[in-house]
């Protein structure tokens, strides 16, 4: 019976890795297991969203954040940080980050069998 799980993978030691990440800005890209992503703050909140606007595929590096969406720099495509939803029927993919007492965690969805 397949299964959907999630992988959590370590990706920061503290906050000031998360701000490293920012350089000072509210986006910042990374990689995260091999996903290209992008980490968001916004009203001292992290979330970490896919590189790629689901819309045209353009980068999002560029995007601003407005009341709690991530809107794409090209087409104005507004996507909830919260859940990736957005206008148009189109979904952004967003991956949880958890704080542990080691680090930050993101987690990344996958179906297993078990």
């Amino acid at each position: 019976m397949f299964e959907t799980k999630i992988r959590w993978v370590k990706f920061a030691e503290s906050e000031n890795d998360l701000e490293k990440i920012l350089l000072g800005k509210s986006c910042g890209k990374t990689r995260i297991n091999g996903k290209a992503v992008l980490l968001v703050k916004h009203s001292d909140e992290f979330f970490l969203v896919k590189n790629k606007c689901p819309h045209q595929g353009i980068s999002l590096e560029k995007a601003s954040c407005e009341d709690g969406f991530i809107v794409c720099p090209w087409h104005r495509y507004g996507f909830d940080l919260k859940t990736g939803r957005g206008g148009g029927g189109l979904h952004l993919d967003n991956y949880p980050i958890e704080k542990r007492e080691d680090g930050f965690y993101a987690g990344f969805e996958y179906i297993s069998l078990f």
